[in-house]
């Protein structure tokens, strides 16, 4: 355990860069001037594009919700032999849950699809 004394002395040269780094800051030397013109402060900042944009407005749609792939198109037979069995290495409530919607071969290609989309089985083979 530290003491006060030994806390603020491992610390100080930390403390005073950031006195330091402040005092940069207000005088407008932290970016240009310490840096470069071409460098940032923070890498990860956004960079200026290479063209210009030509978006004038971007719609962005965030949906939840959707069914799984497992209850869709991605049938997995062995889910449905391992329903119920513990998942991973035992630790916690962690059990593996089969599909609850059947599959059925559609077209001519037997593709598994599930029954919820009835119609679309009946195009199975134009997908």
């Amino acid at each position: 355990m530290f003491s006060r004394r030994q806390l603020l002395q491992s610390t100080s040269c930390g403390f005073g860069m950031l006195a330091l780094a402040g005092m940069f800051e207000s005088l407008g030397l932290r970016n240009s001037a310490v840096l470069g013109a071409s460098e940032s402060a923070n890498p990860l900042l956004p960079k200026q594009p290479h063209f210009p944009a030509k978006a004038k407005r971007v719609i962005f749609m965030f949906m939840q919700g959707a069914p799984s792939h497992v209850d869709t198109f991605d049938y997995k037979p062995q889910l449905e032999k391992d329903d119920g069995k513990t998942a991973g290495n035992g630790k916690g409530n962690r059990k593996l849950l089969k599909s609850p919607f059947a599959f059925n071969k559609a077209g001519n290609s037997g593709i598994q699809i599930s029954e919820l989309f009835p119609n679309l089985a009946k195009h199975a083979d134009d997908l």
